[in-house]
């Protein structure tokens, strides 16, 4: 059930949500562009060597992070109907 408001009150929110979102995007860009730069060192000084519990614990933590913040982005989505329908109660 779609509702369509108004109301210059949820404005704000909207705003916020808006400014949240691009702030998602940019970190999530920075995240990438730190791996292509670091790549070369990872493949060298991690995957090469043998393996051991800090090797373990690192790849954990590098590669945990996405997975979980699509995650989070995913399930805390706010859904908009792309519709053009619109229902009042």
């Amino acid at each position: 059930m779609t509702v369509v408001s108004n109301d210059p009150s949820w404005w704000p929110i909207i705003n916020w949500n808006i400014v949240f979102s691009h702030w998602i995007v940019a970190a999530g860009a920075v995240v990438i562009y730190d791996w292509v730069l670091t790549l070369g060192q990872e493949i060298e000084l991690i995957w090469r060597q043998r393996w051991s519990l800090m090797t373990v614990l690192y790849l954990i933590i590098r590669y945990i992070g996405p997975p979980y913040s699509v995650a989070y982005i995913l399930l805390n989505m706010p859904s908009v109907s792309l519709t053009d329908t619109v229902s009042i109660p």
